[in-house]
């Protein structure tokens, strides 16, 4: 049994042009001077039709050519096909508030706050009926990406060159974050590592699917330094660290861009940018996948992601 497409790729669409011109102009001779070719041209053209429809689809009156009673009821459906494979082919501008496509992201969990609320509540305004999901941070994003898996995977991990495109987002710096009443957030500007020891920490717990391909960034930051906390819970739940470092005097080294979640910046202060050589310090970037570059709203989803993420 043939298929839609093994039935339509017999189908000439050109042919119901010429019948919906046929139709308006109930002249086969005037037909043909619409579409500016010749009368026997024309008249070959009809008989395809007659032979596709399997119908006449007119007759001969002193007034000129009728429909019949088949041609009648394609005349009925014909504008609103045609305008369809016009609106298929025609270049459309992009109108965010009508976009309703759904879109998938990569994101270390550790990030997610800061990326995600406020992204969401850009959307909310410009793009309600967007929908955003939220997928676990991958060792190997590219393959991922390759694959379809999602859309953009916000990462530390550069591509080899023509695996797929990215965007620099800029640079993570560490810094020690705490709760707003914590004994260092009343010395913020005279603070040092060493001031820190004191202190108990809470830790950023990387998956084992992120920490395959390479270390995690904190733990790389405390090596170079050859600084050890005292590390009294360590989790990859973000809402159960930033609870108790709420409720206690307790210390966090994370990224700078927590302080892009308004919910973060709201109870706690960063008491020390950790002063690192630039060579040890990442560089966050967007990672696209093959895709991205044909559509309109992927591009614009891209940039929302990359106005939303940037590190200042």
């Amino acid at each position: 049994m043939h298929n839609l497409e093994q039935k339509l790729a017999r189908i000439d669409l050109n042919l119901l042009v010429a019948l919906s011109v046929i139709l308006k102009e109930g002249s086969i001779t005037k037909a043909a001077q619409t579409l500016f070719v010749t009368q026997p041209a024309m008249s070959k053209t009809l008989q395809r039709l007659r032979d596709l429809f399997d119908d006449p689809l007119f007759y001969r009156t002193p007034n000129g050519m009728a429909p019949t009673a088949k041609a009648k009821e394609v005349e009925k459906r014909l504008p609103k096909i045609l305008a369809e494979i016009e609106h298929l082919f025609s270049t459309q501008e992009f109108n965010p508030a009508m976009c309703e496509q759904t879109f998938s992201v990569s994101v270390p969990s550790v990030l997610c706050h800061a990326i995600w609320l406020p992204l969401l509540a850009r959307l909310e305004c410009v793009a309600p009926h967007v929908c955003l999901i939220d997928l676990p941070s991958d060792a190997d994003p590219i393959s991922a990406l390759e694959k379809g898996r999602y859309d953009f995977a916000v990462h530390i991990v550069k591509p080899q060159s023509g695996q797929c495109h990215y965007t620099s987002l800029g640079t993570i710096r560490p810094h020690v974050y705490a709760r707003k009443s914590h004994p260092l957030a009343q010395s913020i500007s005279k603070n040092k590592l060493e001031d820190l020891e004191r202190f108990k920490f809470v830790d950023y717990q990387v998956g084992p699917t992120e920490s395959k391909s390479f270390e995690n960034p904190i733990e790389k930051f405390n090596r170079v330094l050859n600084f050890k906390p005292t590390v009294v819970y360590k989790s990859s739940q973000l809402s159960l660290l930033t609870e108790l470092l709420a409720n206690n005097d307790y210390l966090f080294i994370s990224p700078s861009l927590m302080m892009n979640s308004p919910d973060f910046s709201d109870k706690f202060v960063s008491v020390l940018e950790i002063d690192i050589a630039e060579h040890y310090l990442y560089e966050l970037v967007l990672l696209e996948g093959p895709h991205i570059a044909h559509g309109q709203a992927e591009q614009w989803m891209k940039n929302e992601l990359i106005n939303s993420i940037s590190i200042k």
